[in-house]
């Protein structure tokens, strides 16, 4: 004999409007935050919906609406501070904005970037980069979204929103702060060459060391390839900062009485560094914000934007006597 239980009949918006006392419409109001309801109205239905279970069917809403309310975020580089810090921002801003956030990582089992991301319909489509194959990650994903690429130094894609931090205005900052001192022999470890930040942020270092009349010296991937102690190190991450100053103490140096470090990003613990490290601040929170609302106003039909937003220098203890 079967103890299998039937399963409950669903409640419907007809239900509670019969319990209300009111049209089904008026209920589809209250649900759906119509602030044209009576607050009095509002409450006794609001109070009916969480006693009778109400659960929205969101598949009917979506095909009536011609949308879904569901964004998917990209993950289409790998998952540093700075990419970890964005998401988070993202989903914050669209579960304010009323949106579900669908995940999905672009990289394929042979290690390259797909296209193929979005299994579903969704809203719109935004894109955590940093590495120069997402342009076309995003290129690809604009043919069929509103899509909005995060961290990348590209502009002027064709129907594609971006959002990024002046790089080369960052790691300008860094290196004048340095070279302001009466530095002159202040060196670069860059980044990655694949990625634009890197090559952004060895843009900004060369054009400080032009305008104060020093030769560049750029050193990949670390300290070890300059077998000397500079009297300053700029570069294009607090992680290498971290390893510069390592590298320091291993040769017998003190930072910064005898080489003085700048880094870029401000991830947490630079503060807890020792010495604290002077570094560049990305304000994170605010990419991932400015993405969801430029993703929205393309869904609305509004024309691509390019957004740049400018980086601080924060000043600390790795920098000056």
């Amino acid at each position: 004999m079967s103890t299998r239980r039937p399963a409950p009949k669903k409640v419907s918006l007809a239900d509670i409007a019969r319990k209300a006392g009111v049209s089904t419409n008026t209920v589809s109001r209250v649900v759906r935050g119509d602030p044209e309801v009576s607050e009095k109205t509002r409450a006794r239905i609001a109070k009916l919906v969480e006693e009778l279970g109400y659960v929205p069917n969101y598949a009917a809403r979506a095909l009536a609406a011609k949308r879904t309310n569901v964004l998917q975020v990209v993950l289409a580089a790998p998952m540093f501070h700075g990419h970890g810090t964005v998401l988070l921002s993202i989903l914050n801003a669209s579960a304010q904005a009323g949106y579900h956030v669908s995940l999905s990582y672009a990289y394929g089992p042979d290690g390259q970037l797909r296209s193929d991301f979005a299994p579903f319909d969704v809203d719109g489509v935004i894109i955590l980069g940093g590495q120069d194959p997402t342009i076309d990650v995003a290129i690809e994903s604009g043919k069929r979204f509103p899509t909005v690429l995060v961290l990348t130094s590209e502009q002027g894609l064709d129907g594609i929103s971006t959002v990024a931090v002046d790089n080369v205005r960052g790691a300008r900052l860094a290196t004048e702060h340095l070279l302001g001192q009466g530095l002159t022999d202040v060196v670069h470890i860059a980044g990655p060459s694949g990625w634009s930040d890197a090559q952004m942020r060895r843009r900004g270092y060369v054009q400080a060391c032009e305008a104060y009349g020093i030769t560049p010296a750029i050193l990949q991937p670390d300290m070890r390839a300059a077998g000397r102690l500079p009297q300053g190190i700029q570069t294009a991450n607090d992680q290498l900062a971290l390893g510069a100053m390592r590298y320091i103490y291993e040769c017998g140096g003190v930072v910064p009485r005898d080489v003085r470090v700048v880094g870029f990003d401000d991830i947490d613990g630079a503060d807890s560094y020792a010495p604290p490290l002077t570094t560049i601040h990305q304000p994170f929170d605010r990419l991932g914000r400015t993405a969801v609302r430029l993703v929205r106003s393309l869904m609305d039909g509004g024309p691509s934007q390019d957004i740049v937003i400018d980086p601080e220098l924060v000043i600390r203890a790795s920098s000056h006597l």
